[in-house]
Protein backbone atom coordinates (compact mmCIF):
# COMPACT_ATOMS: atom_id res chain seq x y z
CA UNK A 1 0.00 0.00 0.00
CA UNK A 2 1.04 3.24 -1.12
CA UNK A 3 1.40 6.02 2.11
CA UNK A 4 -0.17 9.01 1.06
CA UNK A 5 2.04 11.87 0.90
CA UNK A 6 2.00 14.40 3.99
CA UNK A 7 0.91 17.63 3.57
CA UNK A 8 3.31 20.53 3.69
CA UNK A 9 2.75 22.69 6.92
CA UNK A 10 1.65 26.17 6.69
CA UNK A 11 3.66 27.18 9.22
CA UNK A 12 6.76 26.03 7.70
CA UNK A 13 9.20 29.39 8.13
CA UNK A 14 8.59 30.98 11.36
CA UNK A 15 10.51 34.04 12.98
CA UNK A 16 10.31 34.05 16.61
CA UNK A 17 9.64 37.34 18.99
CA UNK A 18 10.73 37.50 22.81
CA UNK A 19 9.68 40.27 25.42
CA UNK A 20 10.38 41.44 29.07
CA UNK A 21 9.19 44.51 30.27
CA UNK A 22 11.63 45.16 32.98
CA UNK A 23 14.88 46.41 33.39
CA UNK A 24 15.63 43.63 36.22
CA UNK A 25 14.69 40.78 33.87
CA UNK A 26 16.38 41.84 31.26
CA UNK A 27 20.11 41.77 32.89
CA UNK A 28 19.31 38.44 34.49
CA UNK A 29 17.95 36.95 31.19
CA UNK A 30 16.48 34.30 33.11
CA UNK A 31 13.03 34.81 31.20
CA UNK A 32 14.74 35.44 27.95
CA UNK A 33 16.40 32.32 28.17
CA UNK A 34 13.61 30.45 28.85
CA UNK A 35 11.03 31.48 26.02
CA UNK A 36 13.71 31.13 23.44
CA UNK A 37 14.38 27.37 24.50
CA UNK A 38 10.22 27.46 24.40
CA UNK A 39 10.36 28.36 20.96
CA UNK A 40 13.70 26.40 19.93
CA UNK A 41 11.58 23.49 21.18
CA UNK A 42 8.20 23.78 19.66
CA UNK A 43 9.94 24.31 16.11
CA UNK A 44 11.84 21.42 16.44
CA UNK A 45 8.96 18.94 17.29
CA UNK A 46 6.53 20.45 14.98
CA UNK A 47 9.46 20.41 11.75
CA UNK A 48 9.17 24.41 11.71
CA UNK A 49 12.37 26.36 10.14
CA UNK A 50 13.21 28.94 13.02
CA UNK A 51 15.00 31.71 11.07
CA UNK A 52 15.64 33.85 14.17
CA UNK A 53 14.25 35.11 17.36
CA UNK A 54 13.87 38.74 17.82
CA UNK A 55 14.00 40.28 21.47
CA UNK A 56 12.91 43.59 23.19
CA UNK A 57 14.59 44.06 26.39
CA UNK A 58 12.46 46.20 29.19
CA UNK A 59 10.16 47.20 26.96
CA UNK A 60 6.97 47.39 28.05
CA UNK A 61 3.66 45.54 25.76
CA UNK A 62 1.21 48.73 26.12
CA UNK A 63 2.69 49.99 22.80
CA UNK A 64 4.01 48.07 19.63
CA UNK A 65 6.22 50.17 18.18
CA UNK A 66 9.54 48.34 19.74
CA UNK A 67 12.35 47.22 17.64
CA UNK A 68 12.57 43.77 18.21
CA UNK A 69 8.81 43.55 16.93
CA UNK A 70 8.86 45.82 14.00
CA UNK A 71 11.67 43.57 13.12
CA UNK A 72 9.81 40.87 13.27
CA UNK A 73 7.22 42.45 11.24
CA UNK A 74 9.80 43.44 8.68
CA UNK A 75 10.91 39.76 8.09
CA UNK A 76 7.42 39.02 7.37
CA UNK A 77 6.21 41.61 4.93
CA UNK A 78 9.83 40.97 2.90
CA UNK A 79 8.70 37.23 2.40
CA UNK A 80 11.99 35.71 4.52
CA UNK A 81 8.72 34.24 6.92
CA UNK A 82 5.45 33.58 6.86
CA UNK A 83 4.46 33.08 10.81
CA UNK A 84 5.39 35.05 13.66
CA UNK A 85 5.87 32.56 16.45
CA UNK A 86 5.44 33.98 20.18
CA UNK A 87 5.63 32.03 23.95
CA UNK A 88 2.33 34.03 25.08
CA UNK A 89 0.47 36.39 23.62
CA UNK A 90 0.74 39.36 25.90
CA UNK A 91 4.55 38.60 25.11
CA UNK A 92 3.61 40.45 21.71
CA UNK A 93 0.85 42.70 22.89
CA UNK A 94 -1.13 43.32 25.73
CA UNK A 95 -3.37 46.13 24.49
CA UNK A 96 -6.45 44.54 21.94
CA UNK A 97 -6.47 48.20 19.96
CA UNK A 98 -3.21 46.96 18.81
CA UNK A 99 -3.84 43.11 18.54
CA UNK A 100 -6.66 44.25 15.94
CA UNK A 101 -4.39 46.61 14.31
CA UNK A 102 -1.80 43.51 13.86
CA UNK A 103 -4.70 41.25 12.96
CA UNK A 104 -5.94 43.63 10.10
CA UNK A 105 -2.41 44.17 8.44
CA UNK A 106 -0.82 41.28 9.13
CA UNK A 107 -2.84 38.10 9.97
CA UNK A 108 -6.82 38.62 8.91
CA UNK A 109 -5.59 36.64 5.51
CA UNK A 110 -3.76 33.70 4.61
CA UNK A 111 -0.35 35.40 3.92
CA UNK A 112 0.91 35.41 7.52
CA UNK A 113 0.40 33.66 10.45
CA UNK A 114 0.25 33.95 14.51
CA UNK A 115 1.21 31.37 16.42
CA UNK A 116 1.09 31.81 20.26
CA UNK A 117 2.57 28.58 22.29
CA UNK A 118 0.56 29.20 25.55
CA UNK A 119 -2.95 28.69 24.88
CA UNK A 120 -2.27 27.04 21.35
CA UNK A 121 -3.51 30.50 19.29
CA UNK A 122 -3.18 30.05 15.68
CA UNK A 123 -4.87 32.07 13.38
CA UNK A 124 -4.86 29.86 10.41
CA UNK A 125 -8.43 29.24 11.37
CA UNK A 126 -11.58 31.43 12.82
CA UNK A 127 -11.68 30.04 15.61
CA UNK A 128 -8.25 30.50 16.39
CA UNK A 129 -8.70 34.19 15.41
CA UNK A 130 -11.42 34.46 17.79
CA UNK A 131 -9.73 32.81 20.48
CA UNK A 132 -6.98 35.04 20.35
CA UNK A 133 -8.88 38.37 20.45
CA UNK A 134 -10.67 36.56 23.23
CA UNK A 135 -7.56 36.07 25.14
CA UNK A 136 -6.11 39.63 24.25
CA UNK A 137 -9.04 41.00 26.00
CA UNK A 138 -8.76 39.36 29.24
CA UNK A 139 -4.94 40.53 28.61
CA UNK A 140 -6.14 43.87 28.19
CA UNK A 141 -8.51 43.70 31.55
CA UNK A 142 -5.48 41.93 33.86
CA UNK A 143 -2.88 44.93 32.20
CA UNK A 144 -5.45 47.88 33.94
CA UNK A 145 -6.22 45.89 37.15
CA UNK A 146 -2.76 46.08 37.80
CA UNK A 147 -2.28 48.91 37.24
CA UNK A 148 -4.92 50.52 39.25
CA UNK A 149 -3.70 48.27 41.88
CA UNK A 150 -0.45 49.90 41.40
CA UNK A 151 -1.72 53.31 41.53
CA UNK A 152 -3.26 52.81 44.97
CA UNK A 153 -0.63 51.61 46.12
CA UNK A 154 1.62 54.48 45.21
CA UNK A 155 -1.30 57.24 46.50
CA UNK A 156 -1.03 55.07 50.14
CA UNK A 157 2.63 55.75 50.06
CA UNK A 158 2.49 59.02 49.12
CA UNK A 159 -0.05 59.39 51.79
CA UNK A 160 2.79 58.55 54.81
CA UNK A 161 5.08 61.19 53.27
CA UNK A 162 6.74 57.42 51.38
CA UNK A 163 9.39 59.16 48.15
CA UNK A 164 8.47 56.58 45.38
CA UNK A 165 9.72 56.40 42.14
CA UNK A 166 13.59 56.29 41.10
CA UNK A 167 15.82 57.70 43.17
CA UNK A 168 16.10 61.48 42.74
CA UNK A 169 19.50 63.43 40.96
CA UNK A 170 22.36 62.96 44.24
CA UNK A 171 20.89 59.46 45.68
CA UNK A 172 21.09 56.21 45.01
CA UNK A 173 18.71 53.15 46.27
CA UNK A 174 21.14 50.81 48.53
CA UNK A 175 20.35 47.15 49.22
CA UNK A 176 19.58 48.11 52.99
CA UNK A 177 15.81 48.24 54.07
CA UNK A 178 14.05 50.37 56.48
CA UNK A 179 11.49 48.83 59.08
CA UNK A 180 8.51 48.58 56.39
CA UNK A 181 10.90 46.59 54.00
CA UNK A 182 11.68 49.73 51.54
CA UNK A 183 14.93 50.08 50.26
CA UNK A 184 17.05 53.19 51.68
CA UNK A 185 18.34 56.13 49.57
CA UNK A 186 21.98 57.17 50.39
CA UNK A 187 24.17 59.74 48.34
CA UNK A 188 25.74 59.48 45.39
CA UNK A 189 29.33 60.86 45.86
CA UNK A 190 29.52 61.56 41.87
CA UNK A 191 26.22 62.61 41.65
CA UNK A 192 26.47 65.02 44.59
CA UNK A 193 30.05 66.31 42.73
CA UNK A 194 27.86 67.52 39.96
CA UNK A 195 25.29 69.16 42.15
CA UNK A 196 27.05 71.19 43.97
CA UNK A 197 28.53 72.36 40.96
CA UNK A 198 25.34 73.02 39.81
CA UNK A 199 24.47 75.14 43.46
CA UNK A 200 28.34 76.71 42.73
CA UNK A 201 27.33 78.26 39.25
CA UNK A 202 23.54 79.46 40.01
CA UNK A 203 25.07 81.13 43.07
CA UNK A 204 27.17 82.98 40.38
CA UNK A 205 24.08 84.32 38.57
CA UNK A 206 24.11 82.41 36.19
CA UNK A 207 20.54 81.55 34.90
CA UNK A 208 19.36 77.76 33.89
CA UNK A 209 20.19 77.84 30.46
CA UNK A 210 23.81 78.96 30.73
CA UNK A 211 24.39 76.27 33.01
CA UNK A 212 22.43 73.68 30.94
CA UNK A 213 24.84 74.70 27.94
CA UNK A 214 28.09 74.54 30.49
CA UNK A 215 27.22 71.04 31.99
CA UNK A 216 26.88 69.55 28.36
CA UNK A 217 29.91 71.28 27.42
CA UNK A 218 31.97 70.03 30.27
CA UNK A 219 30.34 66.34 29.67
CA UNK A 220 28.88 66.29 33.30
CA UNK A 221 26.15 62.72 33.12
CA UNK A 222 22.71 63.58 34.00
CA UNK A 223 20.85 60.37 35.65
CA UNK A 224 20.27 58.56 32.72
CA UNK A 225 23.64 59.59 31.33
CA UNK A 226 21.96 61.71 28.60
CA UNK A 227 21.81 65.49 27.70
CA UNK A 228 20.89 68.20 30.44
CA UNK A 229 17.93 70.62 30.01
CA UNK A 230 16.58 73.43 31.66
CA UNK A 231 13.89 72.17 33.54
CA UNK A 232 15.81 69.22 35.11
CA UNK A 233 18.16 71.81 36.40
CA UNK A 234 15.81 74.12 37.60
CA UNK A 235 14.06 70.76 39.35
CA UNK A 236 17.24 70.18 41.16
CA UNK A 237 18.05 73.34 41.99
CA UNK A 238 14.19 74.21 43.25
CA UNK A 239 14.64 70.61 45.47
CA UNK A 240 17.49 71.87 47.17
CA UNK A 241 15.86 75.24 48.12
CA UNK A 242 17.92 77.13 45.98
CA UNK A 243 15.39 78.31 42.90
CA UNK A 244 11.92 78.80 43.23
CA UNK A 245 10.16 78.98 39.92
CA UNK A 246 8.34 81.75 39.03
CA UNK A 247 4.38 81.41 38.46
CA UNK A 248 2.86 83.80 36.01
CA UNK A 249 -0.48 84.95 36.78
CA UNK A 250 -3.38 83.26 34.32
CA UNK A 251 -4.80 86.48 32.42
CA UNK A 252 -8.64 85.98 31.27
CA UNK A 253 -9.99 86.48 28.19
CA UNK A 254 -11.93 89.59 27.50
CA UNK A 255 -14.77 88.55 25.01
CA UNK A 256 -17.41 90.92 25.38
CA UNK A 257 -17.08 93.97 23.23
CA UNK A 258 -18.70 96.53 25.50
CA UNK A 259 -15.77 96.19 27.54
CA UNK A 260 -12.88 96.03 24.73
CA UNK A 261 -14.86 99.22 23.86
CA UNK A 262 -14.55 101.04 26.64
CA UNK A 263 -10.86 99.96 27.44
CA UNK A 264 -10.20 101.36 24.19
CA UNK A 265 -11.62 104.91 25.38
CA UNK A 266 -10.08 104.59 28.22
CA UNK A 267 -6.43 104.14 26.36
CA UNK A 268 -7.65 106.82 23.63
CA UNK A 269 -7.85 109.24 26.58
CA UNK A 270 -4.45 109.06 27.50
CA UNK A 271 -3.26 109.42 24.14
CA UNK A 272 -2.22 106.40 22.86
CA UNK A 273 -2.24 105.98 19.19
CA UNK A 274 -4.23 103.40 17.27
CA UNK A 275 -1.19 100.95 17.31
CA UNK A 276 -0.64 101.11 20.51
CA UNK A 277 -3.96 100.34 21.37
CA UNK A 278 -4.20 97.54 19.43
CA UNK A 279 -1.08 95.87 21.07
CA UNK A 280 -2.61 96.97 24.61
CA UNK A 281 -5.81 94.95 24.25
CA UNK A 282 -4.01 92.13 22.40
CA UNK A 283 -1.55 91.85 25.32
CA UNK A 284 -4.58 92.25 27.96
CA UNK A 285 -6.37 88.99 26.41
CA UNK A 286 -9.30 91.24 24.84
CA UNK A 287 -10.47 89.03 22.04
CA UNK A 288 -11.51 90.32 18.60
CA UNK A 289 -14.70 89.53 16.30
CA UNK A 290 -13.40 87.27 13.60
CA UNK A 291 -9.63 87.70 14.29
CA UNK A 292 -7.28 86.74 16.96
CA UNK A 293 -5.40 89.92 17.10
CA UNK A 294 -6.83 94.05 17.48
CA UNK A 295 -5.48 96.12 15.01
CA UNK A 296 -5.61 99.74 14.00
CA UNK A 297 -8.80 99.26 11.89
CA UNK A 298 -10.70 97.19 14.02
CA UNK A 299 -9.31 99.47 17.06
CA UNK A 300 -11.05 102.63 15.00
CA UNK A 301 -14.52 100.69 14.64
CA UNK A 302 -14.38 100.07 18.05
CA UNK A 303 -13.65 103.65 19.07
CA UNK A 304 -17.04 104.32 17.36
CA UNK A 305 -19.16 102.18 19.27
CA UNK A 306 -21.37 104.03 20.61
CA UNK A 307 -21.54 105.01 24.58
CA UNK A 308 -23.24 103.30 26.65
CA UNK A 309 -25.21 101.17 24.23
CA UNK A 310 -27.58 98.89 25.78
CA UNK A 311 -27.98 95.10 24.03
CA UNK A 312 -29.63 92.07 24.47
CA UNK A 313 -27.33 89.46 25.66
CA UNK A 314 -26.38 86.66 23.03
CA UNK A 315 -28.92 83.92 25.03
CA UNK A 316 -32.10 86.56 24.25
CA UNK A 317 -31.22 87.55 20.75
CA UNK A 318 -30.51 83.65 20.41
CA UNK A 319 -34.32 82.69 21.99
CA UNK A 320 -35.72 85.48 19.86
CA UNK A 321 -34.18 83.75 16.49
CA UNK A 322 -35.24 80.14 17.42
CA UNK A 323 -38.68 81.26 18.48
CA UNK A 324 -38.94 82.79 14.88
CA UNK A 325 -37.69 79.31 13.48
CA UNK A 326 -33.81 79.24 12.50
CA UNK A 327 -31.81 77.12 12.64
CA UNK A 328 -28.71 76.88 15.16
CA UNK A 329 -26.34 77.55 12.02
CA UNK A 330 -28.24 80.51 10.81
CA UNK A 331 -28.68 81.87 14.66
CA UNK A 332 -24.44 81.50 14.95
CA UNK A 333 -24.26 83.35 11.66
CA UNK A 334 -26.97 86.20 12.85
CA UNK A 335 -24.90 86.63 16.14
CA UNK A 336 -21.86 86.87 14.18
CA UNK A 337 -23.34 89.82 12.59
CA UNK A 338 -24.52 91.69 15.27
CA UNK A 339 -20.94 91.08 17.15
CA UNK A 340 -21.54 88.60 19.69
CA UNK A 341 -18.49 86.16 20.51
CA UNK A 342 -18.67 82.79 22.46
CA UNK A 343 -17.54 82.98 25.84
CA UNK A 344 -14.58 81.14 24.64
CA UNK A 345 -13.64 83.16 21.92
CA UNK A 346 -13.71 82.02 18.27
CA UNK A 347 -16.63 81.15 15.41
CA UNK A 348 -20.40 80.34 16.58
CA UNK A 349 -21.16 76.81 15.70
CA UNK A 350 -24.40 74.60 16.43
CA UNK A 351 -23.21 72.95 19.66
CA UNK A 352 -21.80 76.62 21.05
CA UNK A 353 -25.53 77.71 19.93
CA UNK A 354 -27.38 74.53 21.48
CA UNK A 355 -25.28 75.18 24.95
CA UNK A 356 -26.47 78.79 24.55
CA UNK A 357 -30.84 78.11 24.73
CA UNK A 358 -29.88 75.24 27.02
CA UNK A 359 -27.01 76.21 29.16
CA UNK A 360 -27.92 73.20 31.50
Amino acid sequence: MKTPTRAPSVASVAIGYIRVSSVEQAQEGVSLDVQKEKLRGYCKVHRIQLIDIKSDEGISGGTIERPGLQAALRCLERGQANTLIVTKLDRLTRSVKDLCALVDRFFSHENYHLLSLCGMINTHTAAGRMMMLNLANYAQFERELVRERTQEAMQHLKAQGVRVGKAPFGYLHSHELDAHGRRLLVKSPAEMEILRHIVSLFGQGHNLSEITRMLNEQGKPSKQGKRWYSRVVGQILEREGYYTPCVHPKIERVCDINVSAARARELNAQGLSLRDIAERLTKERHIPQRAKEWHAATVRSLLRRPVGEVRKSAAEVARELRDGGASLRQIGRALTDQGYTPPRGGRWHPATVMHLLDPM
